[in-house]
């Protein structure tokens, strides 16, 4: 077989456009594959204020460029330029530490230095980026839009998911591609749901999910992800947004059975591979510093079939420790006593969900 064939990425990645490769159940990168579906997962884990940061940095960023760089009243020196472009890189910085964009192989150089070096090199140029009527005004305007609108994609899609996953996938009998077409189609039909979810986000910026996406698509041969020697036919398909990957990611998941699940202990979202049926994910439990959530939960679940809550079987624990020490002398009676109802007041409280199980636990070590 010759070997003569596109590399993965035959053209430059940017933010606002790059390249990723679908085959099977991956998605494959420059340098790497991942399961499909996993980093639709890994957005949804993303932490709020991390995500309300970068929110946060594009308004600013925007107000910025519109205030200084498209402002036709503001003369442009080159200390102002180099303010724009760095308050640019600044936001573009931190969009590449967030899923998807950290798998990107993005060659940053040229963006990051776009303003300045037209402005120093190729002054006809740069005016025409300033000139509301001409085209490449218009293309940088709507590069600068499409970069300051991914935070918005990104909680738009985590919120509509979320919703979908939680309400229509828990109850779901089976965990496979059928059954999830089912909640699918559930979801979406629900009109009264899909109103409700409309109004509570805000009509501007416009949040809605689309179930329609844009991407360019076109079949590659490439080397096989998993030998090297052999070849496959993968398709290839260039996004010009985050939110058209992540739509894309996430429902050819669930075509391939792959879906993302919240936790039952660490309420993280997982992925759970095609068939497999769990509801804990593998990662260490919270207050654990070995035992996963998996371990942790299969442990309460059967803690649950003898009577006793995840708080009971921490109070137990307390009290043999505070029996222990009653033993050796290390505590007086009326400290026994006093030691033990309030490890019982706790318990309690934890029972009526007035404190987590997590805060529990934190409490008990300190006793």
């Amino acid at each position: 077989m010759a070997l003569e064939t596109k590399p993965i990425s035959d053209k430059e990645n940017k933010v606002q456009e790059f390249t990723v490769h679908f085959w099977y159940d991956r998605v494959i990168f420059d340098d790497k594959n991942l399961p499909i579906g996993q980093i639709s997962a890994d957005v949804l884990n993303l932490a709020d204020d991390k995500l309300l940061s970068l929110r946060r940095r594009a308004s600013e960023t925007l107000d910025f460029m519109i205030q200084h760089f498209f402002n036709p009243n503001i003369k442009k020196d080159l200390a102002l330029v180099t303010a724009v472009q760095d308050k640019l890189n600044e936001y573009l910085d931190a969009v590449l530490t967030f899923p998807l964009y950290e798998h990107l192989n993005i060659d940053s150089k040229l963006t990051y230095n776009t303003l300045t070096i037209a402005f120093k090199n190729f002054p006809d140029e740069f005016q025409r980026l300033i000139i509301p009527s001409t085209r490449e005004y218009q293309i940088y305007a709507r590069f600068i839009n499409d970069v300051c609108r991914i935070p918005d994609e990104i909680i738009g899609f985590r919120f509509y998911i979320t919703k979908m996953l939680d309400h229509y996938f828990e109850n779901l009998k089976k965990r496979n591609a059928e059954h999830y077409a089912f909640g699918v189609y559930k979801f979406f039909s629900d009109k009264e749901a899909q109103k409700v979810l409309a109004s509570l986000l805000p009509p501007i910026p416009k949040y809605m999910f689309m179930q329609t996406r844009e991407a360019m698509i076109e079949y590659n041969t490439m080397p096989s992800p998993d030998d090297e020697k052999k070849y496959i036919i993968a398709e290839r398909l260039v996004f010009t947004s985050i939110a058209s990957f992540l739509h894309t990611d996430f429902f050819r998941g669930l075509m391939n059975g792959n879906a993302p699940r919240r936790c039952h202990n660490c309420q993280r979202f997982f992925l759970l591979s095609n068939g497999y049926d769990t509801c804990y994910c593998n990662s260490i439990a919270p207050g654990e510093t070995e035992k996963t959530c998996r371990k942790v939960g299969a442990h309460n679940k059967e803690a649950r079939k003898e009577g006793k809550t995840p708080a009971r079987l921490e109070y137990d624990k307390v009290y043999n420790k505070l029996k222990t020490r009653r033993a050796r002398g290390k505590l007086s009676v009326d400290e026994w006593n006093a030691a033990v109802a309030l490890a019982l007041e706790y318990k309690d409280k934890a029972e009526a969900g007035k404190i987590t199980d997590l805060e529990l636990k934190q409490i008990y070590e300190k006793m």
